[in-house]
């Protein structure tokens, strides 16, 4: 086994030699931790804002007169995604969620033909594109 000798100059300095050799380990280094650094996962990102489409399918068992999305934890809800249209019990009706922060996550609620009002605490709209309402 050899072992890795260093000269130093005459008042203890590092020679132009090892002076070659450290600056070559300090390019190794950094190229390696570069390459490191590319290899790891890059972190998931928030999806886009806009609008998501959503068909929403009554299996509660009463007809939904008007549905309203809030993002999760807000009182601020939509104004009545339905429209003029009501979700009969069976049917599929097809609403656009805006979602300006593209935060995704929503609370829904539904409003009951006979008034009873049902809310669906963090719904996540953009890991799909329906949602079956059952009560």
């Amino acid at each position: 086994m050899k072992a890795l000798v260093f000269e130093m100059g005459a008042q203890g300095e590092p020679s132009m030699k090892l002076r070659s050799i450290l600056s070559v380990l300090a390019l190794a280094a950094a190229t390696a931790l570069a390459a490191t650094a590319s290899a790891q996962p890059t972190p998931a990102t928030t999806p886009p804002p806009g609008d998501h489409a959503l068909a929403v399918t009554n299996s509660g068992g009463s007809v939904v007169s008007a549905l309203y999305v809030a993002p999760s934890g807000s009182l601020d809800f939509s104004d009545d995604l339905l429209g003029k249209q009501v979700a009969s019990v069976g049917k599929t009706v097809h609403v656009k969620v805006k979602d300006p922060a593209g935060s995704c996550v929503f609370d829904v609620q539904f409003l009951m033909a006979d008034g009873t009002v049902v809310t669906r605490k963090a719904v996540n709209i953009c890991q799909t594109e329906s949602y079956t309402f059952t009560r």
